[in-house]
């Protein structure tokens, strides 16, 4: 019997939220109950600060309610009648002050149901504005859909126009502001490419400016990092723009194998030598031989220690791979988030079924007693409430608020390290 209550999976009005929160100069109203804006104001604020200090009384407009991030339009009863015509006016008169390069107006779920003419309504408010409105994020429909939907429209509203390409020149696809260390992740990226040769124009909603967006299309290539993030942009712009993309053969680059395969891909693709960022990954992995040797001889572990996994499949099939084929480690309970994964899913139904490991995938993460635990915070929590003696290793929200100060990442050499950190300390106290 199940008896915790999972963590709630984000939609696509998160994901559409976030898309654009991601961008470094660019604003999301949300047009919905004031309930709906808190939980996105804090994330997009912790994971991408923008203001230079945390002062209430700098946003004290009540459309901010003291949060630098996320005005919405705190909706009543009244206005799902009415209409949200005057509040959302409001709202975006107090945004124009703030000099942001792009607004967005999303409407919540039941705000949908108003009816009201948000174009028109952004037109009369904010024209000298870039700007687009989302009507409908979808019912329930997945983080990524809602993602790559405002990625899309924005697109769509900076209409770049055509442009000479520059060789050995990337874009990055699918790398969102929801993602654990996701500023990391995308900086780690950007120096591994570099180190071949390679210049990453823009990520879209990972802390770019609209200015860097706006040199996405002289992009030789778009490099698709998460498909469920990604996988519809890269479409369209290969219809509109003509940018080949492709997609990670080992999904997205965490453990030395996934992040060896991407940097080989892309620079074949290319037509660039790998060796050097292949050097630092050697580098990493000699490294990596160095603890780990002296920790088995002492311990015997990682080998042979449980873990539990929930992630989106393109994440969890390297880590799973990873955690197995590298460090020999057992998988008990995996569960994946859905999304347009791009045949990840089934690659790691088909790994663990040559393990004589079906049963493990979509098994209750805390109902399966292990030995560390890969996923959101909330996940973790459910866990220890549960009473198991398990190490949690955050790798996606929800949090359980641990103050990252110093760089971490989990792409990358850098990121295998960290991940190996946390794995070889948190078996010592397990």
């Amino acid at each position: 019997m199940q008896f915790y209550t999972a963590s709630t999976e984000p939609d696509s009005f998160s994901g559409a939220i976030f898309a654009i929160e991601g961008v470094a100069d660019a604003a999301v109203v949300l047009n919905g109950p004031t309930g709906c804006k808190f939980y996105h104001s804090a994330i997009s604020d912790t994971q991408f600060p923008r203001a230079v200090d945390y002062d209430p009384l700098a946003w004290s407009e009540r459309c901010f309610f003291g949060q630098p991030r996320v005005p919405a339009t705190y909706l009543d009863g009244d206005d799902y009648i009415f209409g949200s015509g005057p509040k959302l006016a409001e709202v975006l008169a107090a945004v124009k002050l703030r000099d942001y390069s792009l607004i967005a107006v999303v409407n919540s779920p039941g705000a949908a149901l108003i009816g009201d003419d948000l174009n028109q309504l952004m037109a009369e408010s904010v024209s000298t504005t870039p700007h687009f409105a989302i009507e409908s994020t979808g019912f329930s429909g997945y983080f990524g859909d809602g993602f790559q939907t405002a990625i899309n429209k924005m697109i769509d509203v900076l209409d770049l126009p055509q442009t000479s390409v520059r060789p050995q020149s990337v874009n990055l696809l699918g790398i969102g502001l929801d993602q654990k260390y996701f500023d990391n992740n995308y900086l780690t990226l950007r120096e591994l490419f570099h180190l071949c040769g390679i210049e990453v124009i823009s990520a879209f909603g990972a802390t770019d400016s609209l200015q860097t967006i706006k040199q996405a299309r002289q992009a030789a290539l778009n490099v698709v990092v998460c498909p469920e993030y990604g996988t519809v942009t890269a479409r369209k712009l290969l219809q509109e723009w003509g940018t080949p993309f492709i997609l990670t053969d080992q999904g997205q680059p965490i453990g030395f194998a996934a992040t060896s395969a991407l940097i080989a891909q892309v620079c074949e693709a290319l037509g660039v030598d790998p060796t050097p960022a292949e050097t630092v990954m050697q580098k990493a992995r000699a490294q990596a031989y160095l603890q780990l040797s002296r920790y088995a001889s002492l311990l015997g572990l990682p080998k042979g220690a449980f873990y539990s996994l929930r992630a989106p499949a393109s994440m969890a099939y390297p880590l799973a791979t990873w955690l197995c084929d590298y460090l020999g480690m057992i998988p008990v309970a995996i569960e994946l988030l859905p999304g347009d994964d791009q045949g990840f899913g089934q690659r790691l139904r088909e790994y663990l079924s040559g393990m004589q490991l079906d049963s493990v995938l979509n098994r209750p993460i805390a109902e399966t007693p292990t030995q560390i635990v890969f996923s959101d915070g909330d996940t973790i929590a459910a866990c220890k409430l549960a009473g198991m003696k398990t190490c949690g290793i955050e790798i996606s929200f929800p949090s359980l608020n641990y103050l990252d100060i110093t760089r971490k990442q989990l792409y990358g050499p850098e990121g295998a390290l960290f991940l190996l950190e946390q794995i070889m300390n948190g078996l010592r106290y397990v």
